[in-house]
């Protein structure tokens, strides 16, 4: 806490000094070290990609989950894709193996993705002012059940959320990585950054594999890597199969978030009313579901 208050950016600000969290700069200087070490050697990558999820669990067991609103995911998020744009822009496309169109293709599913996650946050904020004006109603105004904890009755299918202090209408979690709430405001421009992002992940992992390593033909002009054995001997080129690879996982773990929102949509439910469900149910899921609420959502 003396560090976090030591923290301040003393100019650049109308308002004055800002305080810098310490949890919001750790991703910072964390992702690339963590990305420049795993570019080392074949063993140097197998033991971040594995060490990094289990140092990632520890700080929030120990640490990030006693901050309310941590910003630490939402850092990880912005630098992961600062830095995964800044090596395919400055070291991949410099190599000639990528065609104009395939890089415009790319770049535009960056800026959908980006422009669809800002709006998710821009409309959860908007949703939680808009909650947050309301919490001095006095108790029994307004429709709905009352929430115990916002001391007020909110609309059919809207829960409480402890982050964002407020209840969200057709609530699904509360997404660690945009940190904001995702409900009937912005599932849509969610939805469209999932999309986006996926896209934008697994497209450009290949187009980065492809130029690294030596590729193959599968079908017309789609190509696919098949031998990246020498992408160790230089550490630009490295680096940018290391890149592809942490692209190619997040662009998987995204694609099955989709996937799985588009069945709740269909099921006509919600991820939030389907842990209620689950949650009277006599089976334990353990270590799978501490997991999956830690790498994507807070209930």
């Amino acid at each position: 806490m003396t560090m976090w208050e030591r923290l301040r950016n003393p100019c650049g600000w109308r308002a004055g000094a800002k305080q810098i969290s310490v949890d919001a700069m750790i991703p910072i200087f964390a992702v690339p070290t963590l990305a420049v070490i795993a570019a080392q050697t074949v063993l140097c990558t197998i033991i971040i990609f594995v060490a990094t999820p289990i140092l990632v669990y520890y700080l929030h067991h120990n640490f990030l989950r006693f901050l309310l609103r941590t910003k630490f995911f939402l850092m990880w998020t912005i630098t992961s894709v600062v830095m995964l744009m800044l090596i395919f822009e400055i070291s991949v496309v410099p190599l000639l193996e990528i065609l104009l169109e395939e890089n415009l293709v790319f770049i535009m599913c960056v800026v959908g993705g980006i422009w669809c996650g800002y709006m998710t946050r821009l409309n959860a904020d908007s949703a939680t002012h808009e909650g947050s004006l309301t919490q001095g109603l006095e108790l029994g105004e307004g429709s709905g059940d009352l929430c115990i904890t916002c001391r007020r009755r909110a609309p059919p299918k809207a829960h409480h959320c402890r982050m964002c202090q407020t209840c969200i209408l057709n609530r699904e979690y509360h997404c660690k990585w945009l940190d904001c709430c995702i409900g009937s405001s912005n599932l849509r421009w969610y939805l469209g950054c999932l999309f986006f992002s996926a896209i934008a992940f697994i497209y450009g992992s290949n187009l980065t594999m492809t130029s690294v390593c030596h590729p193959f033909i599968l079908i017309g002009t789609v190509l696919l890597p098949d031998d990246c054995s020498d992408v160790y001997h230089q550490l630009d080129i490295a680096l940018c199969f290391i890149s592809a690879l942490y692209s190619l996982l997040v662009g998987i773990v995204v694609v099955c978030y989709l996937i799985y929102h588009l069945w709740l949509i269909y099921l006509g439910t919600t991820s939030n009313e389907r842990r209620l469900l689950e949650a009277g149910s006599p089976y334990d899921h353990g270590m799978l579901k501490n997991v999956s609420r830690l790498f994507c959502c807070k209930t």
